[in-house]
């Protein structure tokens, strides 16, 4: 017979223990989250395409074909940019889902015990089904035009993950604010969109002017995203200052998230 202990203060391992016997709980969120999103749908699972398919003719019409924006490596432009909207959109989702998980999750929240860090862990899940997509999307394009996968897109996974857990830390860390000022839940979406134009998803590392470079160099998103598009193309530079700045924000911001995510479960029922 399982034991569960409900710990209010979560001062030992117990919490932890939970997250693993309730991890049949987190699949079923995300399958919940994928069913809710593509209910009703003509198309289906067929929008996680259609979305950045347009996002990609878009840009590359506005940034690639008028501005003139240069490409990384020998690229065509539109590939790196579907790349790059691949990885700023699994790292946006994540970061936008979780900041919210409270409000979104307060219902089952107020009715039951669980880890509640595994509803945000859902979401995650479910945006992998949209990611692999993506994924398999970009590879049929590459080979439509001749430009070949390397050996180097065997790391897209590591790079993904890491992309989710950076935006996930951020989210939980301001899940801790959101619940008490309702004014994030405005701000940080249109944040986030400010955001996507600071950080290397339709334009080239090169196009940046080197006065600026230190500045860009300190967004937490551009390593991961960097590091992603070097996955595709195959005679891109790795960016190592960018991306080992990705993981320095990674390793302060996942306990502090967790950390912010912890002391508000405990509290955040009086405030929702």
């Amino acid at each position: 017979m399982r034991k569960t202990v409900i710990e209010p203060n979560g001062k030992n391992f117990q919490y932890w223990k939970d997250i693993w016997n309730y991890r049949e709980l987190a699949l079923n969120l995300a399958k919940r989250d994928i069913v809710v999103r593509y209910k009703q749908t003509r198309i289906g699972l067929g929008w996680a395409l259609i979305a950045p398919i347009i996002s990609t003719i878009v840009s590359t019409f506005i940034f690639g074909t008028l501005a003139n924006l240069s490409t990384d490596g020998s690229a065509p432009y539109f590939i790196m940019v579907f790349a790059g909207n691949t990885a700023w959109t699994m790292f946006s989702r994540s970061l936008t889902t979780s900041s919210s998980t409270f409000i979104m999750n307060a219902n089952i929240m107020k009715k039951v015990y669980y880890p509640r860090i595994l509803s945000p862990i859902g979401a995650e899940l479910a945006y992998l089904v949209d990611a692999l997509i993506s994924m398999a999307m970009l590879i049929i394009m590459m080979l439509v035009v001749g430009y070949y996968p390397t050996v180097r897109m065997l790391l897209f996974p590591v790079f993904l993950f890491l992309n989710l857990v950076l935006g996930m830390a951020f989210g939980l860390f301001l899940s801790a604010f959101n619940i008490k000022f309702r004014d994030l839940a405005q701000i940080i979406p249109f944040a986030v969109s400010i955001w996507q134009y600071i950080t290397p998803v339709v334009y080239s590392v090169d196009s940046i002017p080197e006065k600026y470079r230190l500045l860009y160099s300190l967004n937490p998103a551009a390593g991961f995203v960097n590091a992603f598009k070097w996955c595709i193309i195959g005679d891109m530079k790795f960016d190592w200052f960018t991306f080992l700045v990705a993981i320095g924000w990674t390793v302060v911001f996942v306990p502090c998230g967790i950390a912010a995510f912890r002391k508000s479960e405990r509290t955040f029922v009086d405030l929702v």
